[in-house]
């Protein structure tokens, strides 16, 4: 019969099943990512650590992937839908009005947009977003660079499918989810040091998340807030 035991590597608990195969097989699962090994009887625990660490680049990237954030369903910019903005939930209202100036601005616990048509809302909501969350990551960026020891050579807000961001070592480019608008002050200070980071490390290695920890010792669960609604 199989039996199933769990041992620490780098601070993450890994599953382990042993059976009566030859081989390891190693597998990383949605949706939070948790880490399943296959193994010989005969494998010792000393052997798996060994085994996973010669895989951990590719064990954190497969988790990056697999954990991946989920946006807010679909807005259909209508009045008295739910919209978020840096961590807090305001209801949207929505102004239509043929000779006013197109703005947006909160009022109490809404987040108004007025605009001539109403077509042009999404549009002027979501450069709202991308000047507000720059203003806050110029402030941010420029407090960790200093402490982390780094200098990018740019940095830029998108509409990325997938990440919260990117960095790349070789060009020292960063590039920050645009989403990032509607998440905690905190959570999104995780991100700007997590990209700064690999600056340093390209990949997450254990050196990456030494360091990650070192600046920021709660980041697990800055994470955690990240990528929940």
């Amino acid at each position: 019969m199989p039996s199933g035991t769990e041992i620490f590597v780098n601070e993450l608990n890994v599953q382990v099943e042993r059976k009566s195969i030859k081989h390891i097989h190693l597998a990383v699962y949605p949706p939070d990512g948790h880490v399943h090994v296959s193994a010989p009887q005969e494998a010792t625990d000393n052997q798996l650590r060994l085994y996973l660490l010669s895989k951990w680049v590719w064990i954190c990237e497969q988790r990056d992937k697999v954990t991946s954030y989920e946006t807010q369903p679909e807005r259909e910019f209508v009045s008295g839908e739910t919209h978020y903005y840096f961590g807090d939930k305001y209801r949207f209202k929505l102004v239509v009005q043929h000779d006013e100036i197109q703005n947006v601005r909160i009022d109490s616990d809404y987040i108004v947009v007025t605009c001539r048509k109403r077509g042009n809302a999404p549009e002027l909501l979501r450069e709202w977003y991308r000047s507000e969350l720059k203003e806050r990551l110029n402030r941010l960026v420029e407090r960790w660079k200093e402490k982390i020891g780094v200098e990018p050579t740019q940095w830029e807000v998108r509409e990325m499918p997938r990440r919260w961001g990117s960095a790349s070592k070789t060009t020292g480019k960063i590039l920050f989810n645009l989403e990032l608008a509607k998440k905690s002050i905190d959570c999104i200070e995780y991100v700007v040091v997590h990209e700064l980071i690999h600056l340093v490390e390209r990949n997450h290695t254990p050196r990456f998340f030494r360091i990650l920890a070192t600046h920021l010792p709660d980041w697990e669960e800055r994470k955690n807030r990240l990528n929940n609604l």
